[in-house]
């Protein structure tokens, strides 16, 4: 039985690994394509906008449900 679950969970890591590969390479292709376009791959500030941590917060009110 142990085995079965080892198995179980390898599986469920080698998915999680698969799929955040994936993304990882989109952001880099992403970072690629930003540089050859001449911009920067960053903002100019590492502190996001007062717009954009508002709508952050209203995805997660959202998606949680909470106010």
């Amino acid at each position: 039985m142990s085995d079965f679950i080892t198995q179980l969970r390898l599986a469920e890591k080698a998915a999680e690994d698969i799929y955040f590969a994936k993304i990882n390479r989109e952001l880099i292709e992403s970072i690629h394509k930003r540089m050859q376009a001449g911009k920067s791959p960053f903002r100019s500030s590492d502190q996001p906008c007062a717009k954009t941590q508002a709508q952050d917060r209203a995805i997660v009110i959202e998606e949680t449900g909470n106010n």
